[in-house]
């Protein structure tokens, strides 16, 4: 970890942690850092338990039962769940339930999801991917689709965030 991200040294992992950092270890530029700000007007938070691919941060993806059939992962119920043959017009009229129904069964099978989720209350949450429908690609922008179904748990089982009192 600290050969690949030295910027983090200073910090007790886990933590959230500036983004800004990981990018400069990474080596890309903060600019799309810089967009996702504008898009929320607000710093935002992210952890890799609320991805669906888990390709640089370690986390042990619990397996999901569903409908009594067991799935690797969130990601693998996901393409299970495709229409076959293969019809793109259902299939976005279908995928955002689909993936209510994985993070919602992921948030159930892993309680430690609970704290972490609710950590974030009051902020935005952004997943930073190079898909612009789940995420947000630093380049093109994106709909978020997969933080906005995090948002909705959270809000759900964690409560609205309060906005501050005008002084």
């Amino acid at each position: 970890m600290a050969e690949r991200f030295p910027s983090l040294s200073g910090y007790a992992l886990p933590a959230w942690v500036p983004q800004e950092l990981i990018a400069r270890d990474m080596h890309y530029s903060d600019a799309g850092i810089k967009k996702a700000l504008l898009k929320y007007q607000a710093p935002y938070l992210w952890a890799t338990e609320f991805e669906n691919v888990h390709d640089l941060w370690v986390y042990d993806e619990p397996k999901l039962t569903i409908n009594g059939r067991t799935y690797k992962d969130s990601e693998t119920y996901y393409h299970s769940q495709k229409p076959r043959p293969f019809n793109q017009i259902e299939w976005e009229h279908d995928r955002d339930a689909v993936m209510r129904r994985a993070i919602r069964t992921k948030f159930q099978q892993d309680p430690s999801l609970r704290a972490l989720l609710c950590a974030t209350k009051g902020q935005p949450l952004l997943a930073i991917k190079p898909d612009t429908y789940w995420g947000f690609d630093a380049r093109r922008g994106g709909e978020n689709r997969l933080a906005e179904l995090w948002m909705e748990l959270r809000d759900e089982l964690c409560g609205p965030a309060i906005p501050p009192r005008p002084p």
